[in-house]
């Protein structure tokens, strides 16, 4: 049996709220580490797995740019297509956006992964072993067993339940699910007005299936400005060639403006 075709949504249209927290405003998924950005890092491992059919990946509106330079030279391979779409007001949205661009396309696929843009460090077997139990259960999510000890909290801040640790798990990403079941999913939770944590909850709660897998160590996701080697430095390179693009952008628009009332005014003699 060969892999099944299927697609991958890679999410990267948050705000890195945490990531910023001292009001940096930079994309975490736009830095690099050992020469790579983090973006270019989540994506290319899928590239590696047959029957890739498309990869969507979001980004914040009015980033387009930004986020075409952080995937580097993947548009150039000619494995799968690449596209960039624009992400909508929190995940869920975002991914339902990348979803209904899939409907579009209207391609022969069987399963989606959808991967969280900030975890750099996935591996091919992980996606592998996680298609693997998709096929399974039609649905399936990466998992690691929590190493501390859970508790149950109310709305002051107190412990009023104890977790027993050993039924719980911790999720990660890729999480794949059998197409147009996750999208239709996603149509029926638009609809409810409800805003979900992840795909698997969404999944499940219309009625479909999610196997676990085993998950990595390896597989974190960057969430802190700390997970990133020079991280500060890199923010300041970033914010300084961002604004430099910005004038050099405005320069050139005020060069074809002068140039347009230039022909404005011969076209009036």
């Amino acid at each position: 049996m060969g892999f099944p075709q299927h697609a991958v949504i890679v999410t990267a249209a948050g705000s890195s709220d945490r990531f910023n927290d001292k009001g940096q405003g930079v994309k975490k998924e736009y830095l690099s580490i050992d020469g790579h950005t983090v973006l270019y890092r989540s994506v290319v491992p899928f590239l590696q797995i047959p029957n890739c059919m498309a990869i969507i990946v979001t980004c914040p509106e009015g980033m387009e740019s930004e986020c075409a330079v952080a995937l580097e030279d993947v548009f150039e391979q000619n494995i799968a297509p690449v596209i960039v779409v624009k992400g909508g007001k929190n995940r869920q949205e975002s991914v339902f956006n990348a979803l209904k661009m899939l409907i579009s396309m209207d391609l022969p696929i069987e399963y989606v992964a959808i991967h969280d843009g900030a975890r750099c460090y996935v591996s091919p077997s992980l996606i592998i072993r996680t298609l693997a139990t998709a096929t399974v259960f039609q649905g399936a999510v990466p998992c690691t067993p929590p190493t501390d000890a859970l508790k149950q909290i109310d709305e002051n801040g107190m412990v009023v339940g104890h977790i027993e640790r050993s039924k719980t798990v911790a999720v990660q990403t890729p999480q794949i699910f059998h197409f147009p079941e996750i999208f239709l999913a996603h149509q029926k939770a638009m609809d409810n007005g409800q805003t979900y944590v992840d795909d698997t909850e969404i999944f499940t709660d219309f009625g479909q299936i999610v196997g676990v897998c085993e998950g990595e160590r390896e597989n974190k996701k960057i969430t802190y400005i700390e997970d990133i080697p020079d991280a500060e430095k890199q923010i300041k390179e970033y914010l300084e060639n961002l604004e430099k693009g910005k004038q050099s952008a405005q320069v050139a628009m005020d060069f074809h403006r002068a140039i347009d009332e230039v022909k404005q005014e011969q076209a009036k003699k």
